[in-house]
């Protein structure tokens, strides 16, 4: 496999309007069409507008060409923003970071096949073991046990550049993708655009699954002191609707800004809409605003024709009584009292989130997925100890090296002997006899499953 390593470089926006980006929307679309004329491949069918203009909030999707629907599995990318050309161009880049992403997942060529004893052996730069433990915030299981469960372990790596630390890293990929599966793709104009974007979105999946977990209450936004124009452009076309917005401050202790939104129409719910519970991180908070009420809009159908969105990052309520840790809180905050990591150009507000993460012991590291044909930068991040959803809330490397045992060596023989291996380092551990039961019962060995 090769090492496809990423140098942060200068890049510097031209385009802030209501989002941050290198190139116009109207240029990344240009450029973006541009690159599919050159290759051989049918990626793109079109982009067509789905709202039905209600909110007036532009929500596009582009429609996958037959290679890109073989490699992605679905037919549709959606796209948001607060113009129809930025809604379009994200529609654009979506479907540019997913089609890289999984073309590069599906490419053998891509990783090594290997076990971590042999790798260690050879001097290869391994993850530290830490940070697995780290990754599944297990705080029981020391290092030497968990080197003992995974030594033999068949397991993908991908080499990765650790960007805080400016390292080249393999990172076992098998693990992290069981944790994150899609939640770190991103694509952008440069490689700089694309990790900014990653970055946030793990940032965003990290606090939002801490907070929903938890029920934490969090300070709501004093809607007065958003200044930005666009941002309230956007507040004024849900006020109008008659559409109840609950903003609040999802920053907790990551230093970089993230608000929270949930939107409720009284007129329609539950008829012809739902509970709308998103999130929006950028290194400004007002830009984080206004992603967090375009990804709204994004789920909502309009809140009157009955759309049914799929829940991400955060659980749909619904109720509001579902939610009262959002509705009720108990202070208020300026949006201006929110941190704010804004620069002008893109690798500077990239290291003041290392910087951000650093203080609460996180590392990021960078999959460079960039088709070789279409050639737009794209990237998969890697934060271990970052949260998302309920996936990395097992707190026992154990029982998730069990589960890859189970779920990805195919010879059931194969799985059997090493989770039998597993019970000689862990005798107590009671997962370790469900997986080898299920695997029993599946050979038709009933008695030795009940033993």
């Amino acid at each position: 496999m090769h090492n496809s390593s990423i140098t942060l470089k200068d890049s510097f926006k031209s385009y802030t309007y209501d989002q941050d980006k290198v190139y116009t929307p109207t240029e990344t679309v240009r450029r973006f069409k541009e690159r599919l004329q050159e290759v051989n491949l049918d990626i793109l069918k079109e982009v067509r507008r789905i709202d039905n203009g209600r909110l007036d909030i532009p929500v596009y999707f582009s429609l996958c060409g037959k290679d890109a629907f073989a490699a992605i599995g679905n037919k549709k990318q959606m796209g948001k923003g607060s113009t129809p050309e930025q809604s379009q161009a994200s529609a654009c880049m979506e479907l540019a970071e997913r089609f890289s992403f999984f073309t590069f997942k599906k490419n053998p060529a891509n990783f090594i096949n290997d076990t971590y004893a042999n790798l260690k052996a050879q001097g290869q730069p391994l993850l530290p073991l830490e940070q697995m433990l780290q990754s599944v915030h297990d705080e029981t299981t020391d290092v030497n046990t968990l080197e003992k469960l995974i030594a033999d372990l068949p397991i993908q790596w991908v080499w990765t550049t650790n960007i805080t630390r400016n390292t080249e890293v393999l990172v076992p990929f098998t693990w992290f993708y069981a944790i994150n599966e899609f939640n770190g793709p991103s694509a952008g104009n440069t490689y700089e655009e694309a990790i900014i974007q990653g970055v946030c979105e793990i940032v965003e999946r990290h606090v939002c699954a801490i907070i929903s977990y938890n029920r934490l209450k969090t300070p709501a936004i004093d809607i007065a002191s958003v200044e930005d124009p666009v941002a309230r452009q956007l507040l004024a076309k849900f006020t109008k609707n008659g559409i109840t917005l609950y903003l609040n401050d999802f920053t907790l202790d990551t230093g970089i800004p993230t608000v929270g939104a949930m939107a409720i129409d009284h007129s329609t719910f539950p008829e012809l809409s739902e509970i709308v519970f998103t999130a929006g991180t950028t290194p400004n908070p007002e830009k984080a605003l206004i992603r967090a009420l375009t990804e709204v809009a994004q789920l909502a159908g309009d809140f009157n024709t009955r759309a049914n969105y799929v829940a991400s990052g955060l659980p749909k309520p619904l109720s509001l009584q579902e939610a009262d840790y959002i509705v009720e809180t108990d202070t208020e905050v300026r949006i201006d009292s929110m941190p704010d990591l804004n620069d002008n150009n893109l690798k500077v507000e990239i290291e003041r989130c290392l910087a951000a993460l650093s203080r609460i012991n996180m590392e990021v590291y960078i999959v460079n997925t960039m088709h070789p044909d279409l050639q737009v930068p794209t990237i998969y991040t890697i934060v271990p100890g970052a949260h998302f959803r309920e996936r990395s809330m097992i707190k026992n490397a154990g029982l998730f090296a069990a589960k890859i045992v189970a779920e990805q060596i195919k010879d059931p023989l194969e799985s059997i002997s090493r989770l039998i291996e597993m019970k000689k380092i862990l005798p107590k551990a009671y997962y370790l006899e469900f997986y080898l039961g299920r695997k029993l019962a599946a050979l038709g060995r009933y008695d030795d499953a009940l033993a």
